[in-house]
């Protein structure tokens, strides 16, 4: 008897470990975007109202305008790329930002990040900064900001168009 028992126990723990795994994957990859353009606020998971004001490229000498500098780290052969975004809730994960070109994530090297508040619109200004090649900035192609991803909900993940 209690290899029976044993034995249904081992057999339910496996497939409660496949499903968890074939969970995570199918999630991880089988998305949808819910696209949102630049300031246009939205609601992430009932939490946080965000919205994305504009983006800039900024050169060395200019990153004191935007953001601390003991947050600052620009890789030699990229550019830094700064985009503005306003939130109502401060700890919404800056770092979790990430930047997709041709939509696919493949930029998330955050250097730059600030937070401030402004009495006036009861939000928090965020300043997240990119590190991101010269070519990709060269051809003035589009960006996703793709929201952090505990804020994804049921394979659907929130996602501004950046232009520049």
């Amino acid at each position: 008897m209690k290899k029976i028992i044993g034995g249904v126990l081992i057999i339910v723990l496996i497939a409660l470990f496949v499903w968890r795994v074939y969970d995570l994957n199918a999630n991880s990859f089988s998305y949808e975007n819910r696209l949102h353009s630049e300031q246009e606020a939205f609601q992430l998971e009932n939490t946080a109202e965000v919205s994305v004001e504009n983006a800039v490229i900024i050169e060395d000498s200019d990153i004191k305008k935007y953001v601390e500098e003991k947050n600052y780290f620009k890789n030699e052969n990229e550019k830094l790329l700064i985009v503005q975004a306003w939130s109502t809730e401060k700890n919404i994960g800056v770092s979790d930002f990430q930047l997709g070109y041709q939509d696919f994530v493949t930029l998330s090297d955050i250097s730059a990040t600030s937070y401030e508040y402004d009495e006036d619109k009861g939000q928090y200004k965020i300043m997240l900064g990119f590190n991101v090649p010269k070519e990709l900035l060269d051809d003035e192609k589009e960006f996703m900001l793709v929201v952090p991803s505990k804020y994804w909900n049921k394979g659907t993940r929130d996602v501004v168009e950046v232009s520049l």
